[in-house]
């Protein structure tokens, strides 16, 4: 019985810094919107994109998300722009995976 509660205790830690991971402001080199990433310590709660240059707010729709990675849906109005967005971490980097008006894979930087 004291095993399984050890277990079941660094199972749930290892959930809660896995939503925090991706909290923050994250920049690429492919763009000039800063993508913003709300989390609590049980889930990924917003993501939106503004861009100063361009003076322009985007919001992403969270429709999948677990331990690991997350997915968004990201509809840009201005343009018809459309495309998945996979939020996954590689070797403690971040990378987005868009499937849609554009195929490839981004990395992302902490601002």
């Amino acid at each position: 019985m004291k095993k399984i509660l050890i277990t079941l205790t660094f199972i749930f830690s290892l959930n809660l810094n896995a939503q925090k991971q991706f909290e923050g402001s994250w920049t690429s080199k492919t763009s000039d919107y800063v993508t913003t990433i709300i989390a609590s310590d049980y889930a990924i709660l917003k993501v939106f994109n503004f861009s100063f240059e361009d003076d322009h707010y985007i919001k992403e729709e969270i429709i999948e998300q677990n331990n690991n990675e997350f997915t968004t849906k990201l509809y840009n109005k201005r343009n018809g722009y459309e495309v998945l967005v996979k939020y996954y971490f590689l070797e403690e980097k971040l990378y987005c995976r868009f499937f849609g008006d554009f195929d490839g894979v981004v990395q992302m930087y902490k601002k």
